[in-house]
């Protein structure tokens, strides 16, 4: 790290308060607006006598410079008219880690106990009602660890709401259900991430049930979506915030913060990460962000999830290419499977079409390399080989002959044969499967004969599934800790695979869109979440390689 970046981080640690809200009066104050001092050390103060939530226990807040900036300017800007708050919506959008929601609780629970009006109603929702709820817990703690706050109010934990006597005054959680908006006027409405939200609707109800306040505000915070839909709540607001930026035209209630790196940038420019991560080298990890860098250079679905999750940037993945081939490559060796002899396995199965192709993967497990071992065994119809052959411009018929798909008789699959054939492998071999991955819509027939003698677990085809499976995956194989047997097929399965992203980050690795068939991939993904579940054994440590890495791209500079 050079000198540049740790005064970056040093300015947002050792900042004078003076200094600071010099800069903000320069930045706020004019003809129609001012900032107001006092406010903002009163908020200051406020603020330094809660505890964090996460951490050392007990710990008072100590807010860095772009907290106290972003709080204040929020909270302290006001019109020379009428003394009220200037601003009535705030768009907070930054990167995972830099404490967003930590910076909302914050703002509602000065509002709440300082400044809200009788009968008023702080409104916190999300996607979901346990998402809310986190932010629920943050300000719930905030409040039961200070003597003074606590006594103004009445905590029902378990629905998650509060009521201020005094003020007659509500805190509540509610539902992300537009339909239950309605009846509510809140004087200060939160909705986080919103680049999940599946319409705008909520956002609308929540704006048009404030109009009754003389200075409501709705928040809303959140992290890059893709960028792909122009309807997006996210996208929406984020676009109308660069308008304003450019000048385009003026809005003076709405307040922006904007944190984001350029487009296209280097995945390794240390500056970018700065510009995204206002916290970064305070409490938001530098060196996390830094193996996540560098493991994104490597991994292209990484890459898509570090642009959008870790740099701010609406990045649709375009899928393509999804797997490393040339890690992929390095991973492969022949393999017998006397070599294989008496192990345990975790198997996948992925049926395709019973006119293709069906995949039924082995994943072992070598303690003493702490290495997983693929397998796969690639099942066809016989009769159907040369059409298809022709069709796919693959001679399926040398493969047969090389040992890399096994064909079986008929036009179609039959799953007797093929669960025949497998048995007699493992009876040869002493294989002990432990477990196998099945898709919860492939056949029952088959999924009834193998629930006979072997433990098949449901495995599905959507982001909960195979977001962490493709995890697992990636991770292993940047680690150099898998080996894959040679079968050129297989290769090309993986060559093809075409992943999918949502906007909550998760991936899942899609059938529709990749251009050949990805069966094997998909089996070898059941096989190796079941055998990573079932092995805890000692993580290889990436540090190593991970900082000989950093050397070499950014020329030898250490920290």
């Amino acid at each position: 790290m050079n000198e540049k970046l740790k005064e970056i981080i040093d300015k947002q640690l050792t900042w004078n308060l003076d200094d600071a809200i010099g800069e903000l009066k320069n930045k706020w104050d004019n003809e129609k607006y001012y900032y107001d001092v006092e406010e903002a050390k009163k908020f200051l103060t406020f603020a330094s006598k809660l505890e964090l939530d996460k951490g050392k226990k007990g710990k008072k807040i100590k807010l860095i410079k772009f907290q106290f900036e972003i709080c204040t300017s929020i909270i302290c800007v006001k019109r020379r008219s009428d003394n009220l708050r200037r601003f009535r919506e705030a768009h907070i959008n930054i990167p995972r880690k830099n404490s967003k929601s930590f910076l909302i609780a914050l703002i509602a629970s000065y509002l709440y106990f300082c400044k809200n009006e009788f009968g008023s109603e702080t409104i916190i929702t999300a996607n979901s009602r346990d998402q809310a709820s986190l932010l629920f817990n943050t300000i719930h703690h905030m409040v039961k660890t200070n003597k003074t706050l606590k006594k103004y109010v009445n905590i029902l934990e378990s629905r998650k709401y509060m009521f201020k006597k005094n003020m007659n005054a509500y805190l509540r959680v509610l539902s992300s259900d537009a339909g239950t908006a309605d009846s509510y006027a809140g004087y200060v409405c939160i909705i986080d991430e919103i680049h999940e939200a599946k319409n705008r609707q909520l956002y609308d109800k929540l704006k048009t049930g404030a109009g009754i306040w003389e200075e409501p505000l709705m928040l809303t915070i959140t992290t890059a979506s893709s960028g792909d839909n122009p309807e997006n709540l996210e996208f929406e607001l984020y676009s109308y915030s660069k308008e304003l930026m450019k000048g385009e035209f003026e809005d003076d209630s709405f307040f922006y913060a904007i944190y984001e790196a350029e487009e296209k940038c280097e995945l390794l420019d240390e500056e970018q990460w700065f510009k995204a991560n206002p916290a970064l080298g305070t409490f938001r990890s530098y060196e996390e962000l830094k193996n996540l860098a560098i493991r994104a250079t490597r991994l292209k679905t990484q890459e898509a999830a570090f642009r959008r999750l870790y740099l701010n940037q609406h990045v649709a993945l375009d899928g393509e290419g999804a797997i490393n081939m040339e890690l992929w490559e390095k991973a492969e060796r022949e393999i017998n499977l006397e070599e294989l002899r008496n192990m345990k396995t975790w198997d996948g199965m992925d049926m395709g079409s019973t006119q293709d192709i069906t995949a039924y993967v082995m994943v072992f497990y070598d303690e003493d390399t702490n290495k997983y071992i693929i397998y796969p065994f690639l099942f066809t119809p016989k009769d159907t080989i040369e059409e298809r052959s022709e069709r796919d411009d693959i001679r399926y018929d040398i493969l047969v002959q090389e040992k890399e798909l096994i064909a079986l008789e008929g036009r179609s699959i039959n799953y007797q044969y093929m669960h025949d054939y497998l048995e007699e492998t493992k009876i040869k071999y002493e294989l002990e499967t432990q477990e196998i991955g099945f898709d919860r819509w492939g056949s029952i027939g088959i999924r009834n004969k193998l629930e006979e003698d072997y433990d098949v677990l449901p495995f599905g085809q959507g982001y909960s599934s195979m977001s962490p499976a493709v995890r697992d995956f990636e991770n292993i194989l940047l680690d150099e800790r898998i080996i894959i047997a040679k079968n050129s097929l297989f290769r090309r399965m993986a060559k093809n695979v075409v992943a999918v992203m949502d906007d909550a980050g998760n991936i899942k690795y899609s059938k529709k869109r990749s251009k050949y068939k990805i069966d094997g991939i998909i089996a070898m993904l059941m096989g190796i979440s079941r055998a990573i579940f079932n092995n805890e054994g000692e993580q290889f440590s990436t540090q190593n390689n991970v900082d000989k890495f950093l050397n070499k791209v950014m020329g030898g500079e250490e920290d």
